[in-house]
This record gives C-alpha cells, sequence and structure tokens, in this order.
C-alpha cells in the first residue's frame, strides 16, 4: 500500500460526455428542440402561483403561531422546518441574490485579506488554528461523570493523530495530498460532532430525526400485520423486524426523489463541498447521497460521468459507500435496537471524512471532468405519479430485503463452518474455541484502543469489528445489541462501537459494489478491482476516525 507512484498525470478514458468548454452535453440538444416547440397553456397553477404560496404560508404561519403559544419550549425542529419552507416559497419568487450578494462580498473581502499573506504563513495559520480548536475543545469540555475520564478523551486524540499517519505513510503518492482538503474534511467532521453532540440545537434537530427513524418502524409494522397477522408482527425475529422496515423505507425514499426533495438535498451538500473541500462535483455528490441511498444507488446519480472519472475519484466514489450506511439500512439497524441518533450521527460525521481519508490514500493526479460544478442528471424512467414512485421502491426494497436475508444467511452459515473447522484445527494443540472472530479480533486490539474506548471491553469491540468486516455489520450490530453484551459493556464502550461499526465496509459489500459500478462502467471494472480492497480499509477508517472524534466529544 505504501508503493509510490509517479506523478504523471493519468489518462482518461475517452467518452461521449464533454471534456472541453465548447462540447455540450448530450441532453443539451433536446433541451433546445424541445425550447423551439410551441409552448403550452399554463395551467390553473402556474397562472396564480403566487396567491396559492401567499396563501399557504398564511395558513402555515397561523398553525405555527398556535404551536408557539402552546408549545414554545418543545417546536424548536418545527420552527426550523416552517423557515426553511418559507425561505423555499419565498425564493420561487425573489432572486436568491438578495442573500447571495452580500454573502459574496463579504467572503470575498475575506479571501483578499488572506490572500494577502504568504502561501506559507497561511498554511501554517490554517494548521494551528484546526490543531488548536481540535486539542483546545478536547482538553476543555467538561467531562460526562460515567462516560469518560480525561485519560479516555487524550488517547481519543491520540488515536486520530496515529490514523491520519498511518493514512500519510501508506498514501500511493504523498506528494500530492491535496492537505487543504483533508484539514477541512477533519475540521467539518470534528465540528459536526460538536455540533450534534454538545449544543442543544443539534441535539434537539439530530434527537428528533433519530425519534422520526424510530416512528417508521410502527408503520412497517402496521403492513406486516395486515399480511401476516398480529402475532407474526410482534415476533421478534430479523425476518419480522429488520427486512420489512428495509421495504418500507426503500418505497418512502422512491417517493421522496419523485418530489425532488433527494436530490435537491445531494445537489446542495455537494455544492457544498465542491466550495469548501475542493473535490470534483462527480464525487462531492456521490459522498452526499451515501448516507440517504445504498452504495449503487449513490453512483446512479452521476452515471453519465462513472466512464470518465479519475482513479481518484473512483476510489472516493467507493469509500463513501464503506465509510457509511444507506437510509434503508439504518431503519433496520434501529429495529435491532442499535441508539438511532449514535447511527445518524455516525452517517453525517463519516461523509466528510471519506472524502479526506480517500484523498489521503489516492490523491488527485488527473484532471476530473467535473471539476468545480456539480450536475445531476434527470432520471430517463420518470414515474407517473407518486403511487408510481411508492410502487416501484417497493419492488426495490424486496431486492434489497432478500439480498440481505440472503447474505446473512449465506455468511453466517459460511462462518459457523470456518469456525468449526478452526476449532477442530484448535484442539489439536490445546487451543479451545478458536474461532475466526479470536484471531482476527486480536489484530483489531489496538485501532480500538486508539479510539478510546475502556481497556476492559477493547477485546469484545475488536471481535465485533472482525465480525463486521468478515461476515456484516448485520450480524455485528445483533451482536452489539444481544442482552449478554449490553450488560457485559460500559456505557461509553456501548456509544463509540456504534460508530465504530457504522459502515458497510466488509469483503461482502466489496462484491455488491464491483458488481453495481462495473455493470455502470465496464470500462473501468479493472480499476474498480485494483481499488477496492483499499476502499474499504478506507471506509474501516472513516468510521474509526468519527468513533475517536466522539470519543474526544464524550
Amino acid at each position: 500500500m505504501s508503493a509510490q507512484e509517479s506523478t504523471a498525470t493519468e489518462s482518461v478514458p475517452v467518452s461521449f460526455l464533454p471534456t472541453t468548454v465548447s462540447d455540450t452535453y448530450p441532453d443539451e440538444d433536446e433541451k433546445k428542440q424541445k425550447s423551439e416547440d410551441p409552448e403550452e397553456k399554463p395551467t390553473f397553477y402556474q397562472r396564480f402561483r403566487l396567491p396559492i404560496h401567499i396563501a399557504a404560508i398564511m395558513l402555515y404561519t397561523g398553525y405555527m403561531i398556535a404551536v408557539w403559544i402552546l408549545h414554545g419550549r418543545d417546536s424548536l425542529v418545527m420552527s426550523l422546518i416552517w423557515a426553511f419552507v418559507t425561505l423555499k416559497v419565498m425564493f420561487y419568487h425573489v432572486p436568491t441574490t438578495i442573500l447571495t450578494k452580500p454573502l459574496g462580498w463579504f467572503f470575498s473581502r475575506l479571501i483578499r485579506f488572506a490572500m494577502r499573506f504568504p502561501s506559507k504563513v497561511r498554511w501554517i495559520g490554517s494548521v494551528v488554528l484546526t490543531v488548536g480548536l481540535i486539542v483546545g475543545v478536547t482538553l476543555g469540555l467538561p467531562v460526562e461523570t460515567g462516560h469518560s475520564n480525561l485519560t479516555d478523551r487524550v488517547r481519543s486524540l491520540g488515536g486520530l493523530c496515529v490514523f491520519i499517519l498511518t493514512l500519510y505513510a501508506t498514501s500511493s503518492n504523498r506528494k500530492r495530498i491535496p492537505w487543504a482538503t483533508v484539514i477541512v474534511g477533519i475540521l467539518m467532521q470534528f465540528i459536526l460532532g460538536l455540533f450534534i453532540l454538545k449544543t442543544s440545537v443539534g441535539y434537539d434537530v439530530f434527537h428528533w430525526l433519530s425519534d422520526l427513524c424510530s416512528t417508521l418502524l410502527e408503520f412497517s409494522n402496521d403492513g406486516l400485520a395486515f399480511i401476516a397477522g398480529e402475532d407474526v408482527a410482534k415476533t421478534q425475529v430479523f425476518a419480522t423486524t429488520v427486512l420489512p422496515a428495509v421495504l418500507f423505507f426503500a418505497a418512502i425514499v422512491k417517493i421522496v426523489y419523485f418530489f425532488g426533495g433527494m436530490q435537491w438535498m445531494v445537489k446542495k451538500v455537494a455544492w457544498f463541498m465542491v466550495r469548501v473541500m475542493g473535490t470534483s462535483g462527480a464525487e462531492s455528490t456521490v459522498a452526499a447521497a451515501s448516507p440517504f441511498v445504498g452504495q449503487g444507488e449513490s453512483a446512479l446519480l452521476v452515471l453519465p460521468f462513472l466512464e470518465t472519472m479519475t482513479k481518484s475519484e473512483i476510489h472516493s466514489t467507493m469509500v463513501s459507500g464503506f465509510a457509511t450506511i444507506s437510509g434503508s439500512v439504518l431503519v433496520g439497524f434501529i429495529s435491532m435496537g442499535v441508539d438511532s441518533q449514535s447511527l445518524i450521527t455516525s452517517c453525517v460525521m463519516s461523509t466528510p471524512c471519506g472524502l479526506a481519508i480517500s484523498k489521503m490514500r489516492i490523491p488527485e493526479t488527473g484532471e476530473p471532468v467535473t471539476k468545480g460544478k456539480v450536475r445531476i442528471p434527470e432520471s430517463e424512467d420518470k414515474e407517473s405519479n407518486f403511487l408510481h414512485a411508492a410502487a416501484n421502491g417497493a419492488a426495490q426494497g424486496v431486492q434489497l430485503a432478500f439480498l440481505i436475508g440472503a447474505t446473512v444467511l449465506a455468511f453466517m452459515s459460511l462462518l459457523a463452518l470456518v469456525n468449526a473447522l478452526l476449532t477442530w484445527a484448535g484442539n489439536f494443540i490445546n487451543i479451545d474455541h478458536l474461532t475466526l472472530e479470536l484471531i482476527m479480533g486480536y489484530v483489531f486490539v489496538p485501532f480500538i484502543w486508539l479510539v478510546g474506548i475502556p481497556q476492559t471491553d477493547c477485546i469484545d469491540v475488536a471481535r465485533l469489528m472482525a465480525t463486521k468486516m468478515f461476515v456484516n455489520e448485520f450480524v455485528a450490530f445483533g451482536n452489539l445489541t444481544s442482552p449478554t453484551m449490553v450488560q457485559k459493556l460500559l456505557p461509553r464502550t456501548q456509544a463509540l462501537a456504534v460508530y465504530c461499526l457504522c459502515g458497510f465496509a466488509n469483503f461482502g459489500s466489496i462484491g455488491i459494489q464491483i458488481g453495481a459500478l462495473g455493470s455502470m462502467a465496464p470500462s473501468r471494472r479493472q480499476d474498480l478491482a485494483q481499488l477496492a480492497f483499499s476502499a474499504m480499509l478506507c471506509g474501516t477508517m472513516s468510521t474509526l476516525m468519527s468513533a475517536t472524534i466522539a470519543g474526544m466529544l464524550m
């Protein structure tokens, strides 16, 4: 992994996509042709959109006034939603320049001021500010009784430094590491963790999101009770708790896609990451979508650009899939009893960290086609209405549920076979109960210790990490939430273990990513196979770094 590569600019496969400013995208000609067609007669909504919007906002505001009067202290999330909807509707009629121009003026002056200093001074200043903020907050925050002590926090801080040095040592091209991207990514991860874990606003918002996900499970139980009966729905087994939740949430995600909500959210987050982290539009879009959709589905958002991606972009795309979990699977984990707020927090924190880690491991040596811009192509198969979208989502959910169930069944059976063989071989040298988790668990112990997990629980969590990597995260979370493990582990260990396990980084997912991305970009299958193992290790490192930052803040 530490071999040096040439600094020469890598070549990118030829594609039908534009590679120069004068070229056009395939669908631009269609848009021009549509613009020449005769205009259709405006609908009733189009003619009276302004008064309809004003009336709707007035009604919504009246409702919010009642909420503020009756539940003033508990209406933070509702107020944020009201503010978002109001601004969104307002900008249908008012140009966004009333906000972007003042902000642009402020930041342009700020950038000009910073650019007056030499590059070395700017570099040293950014490093000092970042390190000072992280160290100061880690050592200055009050310690929570029963969760940690100052020694645990310092160990987590040291673990973060060791992980960064390890990535630097194993980089394919140390001279081309974009340190600005790395620093911003780690700083964003730390600030997100600080906002969620240590501010009342962040805690309330993400607590509301976790409650919302938990509430969704009740509706999936209603559907299962209608099909199989109340007795089956109340059975707390994997097939009746996890799989129906996955299927139901897949339908919800598809409906949100139909109304454009998912694309809008992903595009805004990707735009921010392009501007702040300096990553390309394609890899930023995949990273922004990964916490919401699966490993293959996130890449579909940039399908036209997969063939022309550089190796660094392909690596970042795969790391983003390994470093997080999809929304459908997240709901499945919640149904198993995993803390929902820790799961959501881990997914959000791992998004910028995955890009930063990937750029350290495989720095950019080419010229991305989507550098500096975000473009999400329209889907070719647009549903006719939201019912059609729900049906398609349910169909995709069935495939995902069967895939999860079949994978868990197959890997659990194979694991039992391997463990039986190891135990049989171990008996000849007087080693009882020799298993794969036992062997690989000791390999993970140093990494788990660096995360900041109490020493008494390091071996147990290391075995869970081994189970997650060699089997999958469902089995690992199932072991984590078992009554025996819950009683055995300390509260700090239980919380940080969720961050460590919250990702798709396992050998089974390597096959899923190579198969899914390879079918979308057949000419890049060799690159996908070469980069897959590195991307899985980087995804694991991303979840461990999220756990270290959580350990620094607890």
